[in-house]
């Protein structure tokens, strides 16, 4: 992957902006009008894409509705959810209610250029991926520094709050938590306790094979949201 293009860098600024004022509505403000044109631009494209291909990419479920359309079933945050291949939007399957935009804006990333890839076990740090290296001081910024800020030395407090976005342990570093938001795309929250001679660190990871389906900037702001999960839990 090239570089951050200019393009590129206005959508992850409106990824920013808009998670600081959305929360679960879809509709969105008249200053975010510039992503929410991208996305309905991806889901434009996606109805013109093959449903089985996606869901073969991506780990989704095909499930024919006998009409000509069909709906790919697939586990978002941990919770079962739905997309119509007539336009793309991500629905609980429990209440039929739209996800928040801020999902529906990665899943729309997610089913639109997948590689492919099969699931690949290990993690990779934000440096790793594809031109990762030219973003990571703010990603850190905004991930491992504020969960240091925040957490400190309460591990206990640490593996509560991952739990109850969803973590599952993993055996990794001091205390470490896997957490599912796609079938195919994974994020590891880890911490390293501290002794007397360095503080704790606090680390956000990605499923080595994330490049496949999500692109740099994107997963930054993945990055960004998981870590806004735990300090609110």
């Amino acid at each position: 992957m090239s570089r951050y293009v200019p393009q590129r860098k206005i959508y992850l600024a409106l990824f920013h902006k808009y998670y600081t004022r959305a929360k679960k509505d879809i509709n969105m403000p008249s200053e975010e009008t510039s992503l929410a044109d991208r996305v309905e631009e991806l889901r434009a494209e996606l109805t013109q894409t093959d449903t089985r291909q996606i869901a073969t990419q991506t780990g989704a479920t095909y499930k024919s509705n006998g009409d000509g359309t069909a709906n790919l079933h697939l586990t978002i945050w941990g919770k079962e959810a739905f997309v119509s291949d007539q336009d793309y939007i991500a629905k609980d399957l429990k209440t039929n209610a739209p996800l928040d935009f801020l999902t529906q804006a990665f899943l729309a990333y997610y089913f639109h250029d997948p590689k492919g890839s099969p699931p690949e076990d290990g993690w990779i740090s934000f440096t790793e991926l594809p031109s990762g290296q030219f973003y990571n001081s703010a990603f850190q910024g905004y991930t491992s520094k504020e969960l240091l800020r925040h957490f400190e030395s309460d591990y206990q407090n640490f593996r509560e709050a991952a739990q109850k976005i969803g973590g599952v342990p993993v055996p990794f570093a001091a205390a470490a938590y896997k957490i599912q938001v796609f079938p195919r795309v994974a994020v590891l929250v880890a911490c390293w306790e501290g002794d007397e001679e360095f503080p704790p660190s606090y680390r956000i990871l990605f499923n080595s094979g994330i490049a496949h389906h999500l692109p740099t900037e994107v997963c930054a702001i993945l990055g960004e949201v998981v870590t806004k999960r735990l300090l609110k839990d």
